[in-house]
């Protein structure tokens, strides 16, 4: 009878683990090759940075003065006088957003910006900044109250220069109107925007062109109305600075 030949089985390969450790050093070495490489001046790269960069942010123009250089310096150098952005293509809503704070927070004082703004957010349409409607109008009017004038006049200050279009909202709460001046809260909302608009032409020379008065009524509201603290969050003005758009 044939003898039946044994499979011998292969022996278990306890080095295996050479093989993964040489890979990760590998890898680590074209990791600190790479640190090298861009700790290095190189303009060619510094150039390629920029022009992706610039198509990120979607910014026209070569780099150099007027282009890239004076738009990234505008948005990462909090040196920078903030107006300088107003006048630079290319910045979206998000970094004009913090220009204007920046403006904002140096035109007026603590007390001034507590009572007056309500909010800074952008969206995709621009920049907006909220005011309390009850810091500039009383109760029911669309007449500016003359302890908001002040600080009103500064706010048109920050963006009188600014050449993009400025749209002013009028909000109100979800409160009927009863008696008065003005029928519906539409009314009211887009009598004071308008009044607003009336300001910035006539008081700041605004050109009549760059702005616009929009009412929305309680159709818009940033919070529920159910609380006397977010119906006056809901009664408000908006200046809307818009963006160029695509």
């Amino acid at each position: 009878m044939a003898k039946r030949k044994t499979k011998h089985e292969e022996p278990e390969n306890h080095e295996r683990w050479v093989i993964s450790y040489a890979d990760f050093i590998t890898l680590l070495f074209a990791f600190f090759v790479v640190l090298y490489a861009t700790s290095n001046k190189n303009k060619d790269k510094e150039k390629k940075f920029e022009e992706s960069l610039r198509q990120e942010l979607k910014i026209d123009g070569p780099s150099g003065a007027g282009g890239l250089g004076e738009t990234v310096e505008s948005i990462l150098n909090p040196n920078v006088s903030p107006m300088q952005v107003f006048n630079t293509k290319g910045v979206g809503p998000r970094e004009l957003q913090d220009h204007v704070e920046r403006l904002l927070e140096k035109s007026l004082t603590a007390k001034e910006k507590k009572s007056l703004i309500s909010g800074i957010r952008h969206d995709a349409i621009g920049v907006r900044v909220s005011l309390a409607a009850t810091a500039l109008f009383p109760s029911g009017s669309a007449k500016l109250l003359s302890s908001a004038v002040e600080a009103l006049n500064k706010v048109a200050d920050t963006f009188r220069e600014a050449p993009q279009q400025i749209i002013i909202e009028g909000h109100t709460d979800s409160e009927p109107i009863s008696g008065g001046t003005f029928e519906s809260n539409w009314e009211l909302a887009g009598a004071r925007a308008s009044q607003v608009v009336r300001y910035l032409i006539k008081v700041h020379g605004y050109d009549p062109k760059r702005l616009a008065a929009i009412s929305y009524a309680d159709q818009k509201p940033l919070t529920s109305n159910d609380t006397e603290e977010g119906r006056s969050e809901n009664r408000r003005i908006e200046f809307l600075i818009v963006t160029p758009q695509e």
